[in-house]
């Protein structure tokens, strides 16, 4: 088993109004690049949802609670946070599931 798999995951959906697509595809960008390069991010993927204009989605996963913490109290990412504040966000909700434990699954064909 791999050290960097995640102890918690976060899914977060994002809906924007049209006329701050742009500025937010720009925001979640710098955010996902500036997360992904903190010690504890096992990965970040931003995706704009097929067929529904506007929807998007995060996925994250965090090694531990601290390295999250640390991650959320950081100035960029406050400041990141605080530029994101300032577009038409209609909606956003976020999600963070607890990993207790894992198990690797026999794949033999």
């Amino acid at each position: 088993m791999s050290d960097d798999a995640p102890a918690i995951l976060i899914y977060a959906t994002y809906r924007v109004q049209a006329h701050d697509l742009e500025a937010f595809r720009d925001v979640a960008t710098r955010m996902a690049e500036a997360a992904r390069s903190r010690d504890g991010c096992t990965f970040l993927d931003v995706a704009e949802e097929v067929g529904a204009q506007g929807t998007f989605r995060l996925i994250e996963g965090w090694r531990d609670q601290g390295a999250l913490d640390m991650h959320l109290s950081s100035k960029d990412f406050q400041a990141i946070l605080a530029e994101a504040g300032d577009l038409a966000i209609i909606e956003r909700r976020a999600d963070a599931y607890s990993i207790a434990s894992r198990t690797s699954l026999d794949m033999s064909s």
